[in-house]
């Protein structure tokens, strides 16, 4: 196989000098740019296969690069990392928003950086697989291919389908339409609240099995950017408000000295579903599972109810 073409750009030479280090000796021929101009200029002479690039750079930043080089059909399908020390969530989702295919934050180890580029590339592979006609039906780990990527590809390729996941003890099915997501479950869930589940299994098995797009049930009725987006979203918040729940077989009540207060406070929808459930004794466990709303939102929903003392754990005894 040729070396693969990687394009650094930042005005950090420095920083360029670390990653072509690292790189090299692990196959990759190295391009290197200062700035936006210098990138574009040796884009037409010599197109890499992938671009690790900046966001904060003098002149065209990366955002505005990243548009340019997409809006070329020559180039239109270059991966594309964005290398940043924005950290901010916003942030990363306008990224992904754009199609940037990553987001690597500062300062990062170069060993991760690597492990981002090398997936990279290997869901551009697949993709080309899959436009030859000879990824009709595909097979293999989560860890290798992840699910939003596989999602993206089945996508991009407007396939009719399924793709069939187990992690661990749990199944679940994504049926996609002309390239559409249209129907989701999981376990015992279905729907969103179920794709947006899959989309944060680490260790998952999957296989895509070719269909009609007739999916026995419509759940979802989103595009896969949107999809991504949603998604990203609420896997953030459950990351975040998971640490702070207590164990999920935990009952909860009303507190008695808050009912009147919880008459006159205003609460979010998913409060007000946890707080319907919790009336009835509900664990939170339960709670998750029965409630359609995603699982961060409840999360969220049921540590700040502690918090204000609106709700209290019980022994169910």
């Amino acid at each position: 196989m040729n070396a693969p073409r990687l394009l650094i750009i930042d005005d950090s030479r420095l920083i360029v000098q670390i990653i072509a280090d690292y790189f090299e000796p692990m196959g990759y021929r190295i391009q290197r740019a200062g700035d936006a101009e210098e990138a574009l200029r040796g884009l037409e002479l010599d197109a890499p296969d992938i671009i690790v690039s900046d966001i904060l750079m003098p002149g065209i930043d990366g955002w505005s690069l990243f548009e340019r080089i997409r809006s070329r059909d020559a180039f239109s399908e270059i991966p594309f990392i964005f290398l940043t020390t924005e950290r901010e969530l916003p942030q990363k989702l306008r990224g992904f928003h754009l199609g940037a295919d990553d987001y690597v934050t500062k300062p990062f180890e170069v060993e991760e950086l690597y492990a981002r580029v090398e997936r990279s590339l290997e869901r551009r592979r697949q993709l080309e697989k899959a436009r030859r006609g000879d990824g009709a039906v595909l097979a293999g780990s989560v860890e290798h291919l992840p699910l939003p990527d596989l999602l993206q590809i089945l996508s991009l390729n407007g396939r009719n389908g399924v793709v069939y996941l187990r992690c661990r003890n749990v199944e679940g099915e994504v049926h996609f339409d002309s390239g559409k997501v249209v129907h989701a479950w999981a376990g015992n869930v279905t729907g969103l609240k179920a794709l947006y589940r899959m989309l944060g299994w680490n260790d998952a098995e999957f296989r895509v099995m070719p269909g009609d797009g007739i999916a026995r049930e419509r759940s979802v009725d989103l595009q896969i950017d949107a999809v991504m987006m949603d998604g990203m979203v609420s896997l953030d918040e459950w990351n975040r408000w998971k640490v702070e729940l207590p164990e999920t077989g935990q009952v909860l009540a009303v507190n008695g000295r808050q009912r009147e207060a919880v008459k006159t406070e205003s609460v979010t929808e998913p409060e007000y579903e946890v707080l319907t459930r919790t009336r009835a004794g509900s664990s939170i466990g339960t709670i998750l599972e029965d409630c359609p709303l995603p699982d961060g939102a409840l999360a969220q929903a049921i540590c700040s109810l502690l918090d204000r003392k609106i709700l209290l754990p019980v022994d169910p005894r």
